[in-house]
């Protein structure tokens, strides 16, 4: 059955019988006869082919099928009523839903930083966090399934909906434990050394190797191709191999657990931007997360 084909008010009455208690209990609060109320909830078991409720004397209770409708009914109806009040509230108080998408390598600790910062500022804000790749958080964006990115490159040519601005650098540093280059850094060593990289289709080892030794490095063997940062730096912290990682992920273990290998050239770097929909209407939830990203970021 298509939810479009049932009464939507009957699934109205049905709550109420259940959260008030009963048929009379609801009559009085809907302002309707128990009659009404009977017939309504009798119409929609009809329409499903499901019996909601077993008479028990005077007694309503609910069946298997009444308790889901009534479990899935609720959490729609709160979903709703956040949505309302976000909606009536969107030129006042910050509430409301925020729906952010982040690429697999973003810095978790800052996030998290700023996330519980930004929840004590605003207590009533939600936020949802989408992990994905970049092509993938565009798409969610072109197709309003999110309300920001963070991004490791602005937006394509292709994607003129689409709207960057530039947030902060992030350096990317080959880093390794102490278990590995114990006579220091250099390309011979690391030619034999297992190297634990993100994606095939893009080694990251080879941009920092060109960075700094330009062609004449040679390309190292990559033990495990991991995905993601998360899992990149505990494989290095578990001696699997080295590996490049963004400084911020690194910090929190350069002087207990891991070591810097440093070359003569500055280090590679990329730049983190925020993508979103060109143009799109803005609630002032919506405002002040944006507004608090560039405080924050920029």
């Amino acid at each position: 059955m298509k939810l479009h084909n049932l009464d939507l008010n009957k699934l109205h009455t049905f709550a109420a019988v259940v959260e008030h208690g009963g048929v009379g209990s609801a009559a009085a609060q809907l302002g309707r006869t128990p009659s009404a109320i009977s017939q309504s909830v009798a119409a929609l078991e009809g329409a499903l082919g499901v019996k909601l409720f077993d008479r028990v004397g005077k007694r309503l209770v609910l069946t298997r099928g009444g308790q889901l409708l009534h479990a899935h009914l609720r959490e729609h109806q709160a979903a709703l009523q956040r949505t309302v009040d976000g909606l009536v509230n969107a030129a006042g108080e910050v509430h409301g839903l925020v729906r952010i998408g982040v690429y697999l390598g973003f810095p978790r600790v800052r996030l998290a930083s700023f996330l519980t910062r930004l929840r004590v500022d605003h207590p009533r804000l939600y936020v949802r966090v989408v992990y994905a790749p970049q092509e993938d958080l565009n798409a969610r964006l072109l197709h309003n399934r999110l309300d920001f990115a963070f991004a490791l490159r602005p937006r394509r040519p292709a994607h003129a909906q689409l709207e960057s601005t530039q947030l902060f650098e992030e350096a990317l540093i080959l880093v390794a434990s102490r278990r590995f280059f114990r006579r220091g850094f250099s390309l011979a060593e690391l030619a034999r050394t297992p190297v634990i990289d993100y994606y095939q289709s893009d080694p990251l080892i080879e941009r920092w190797l060109t960075h700094h030794y330009g062609e004449r490095a040679e390309r190292p063997s990559v033990a495990i191709w991991a995905a993601t940062t998360d899992l990149v730096l505990d494989l290095i912290l578990g001696h699997a191999g080295v590996g490049v990682l963004p400084r911020g992920v690194a910090a929190p273990y350069l002087r207990s657990r891991l070591v810097v290998q440093r070359t003569t050239r500055p280090a590679l770097s990329d730049w983190i931007w925020l993508n979103e929909p060109r143009g799109a209407y803005r609630d002032r939830t919506l405002e002040v997360f944006r507004a608090a990203v560039l405080r924050e970021f920029s």
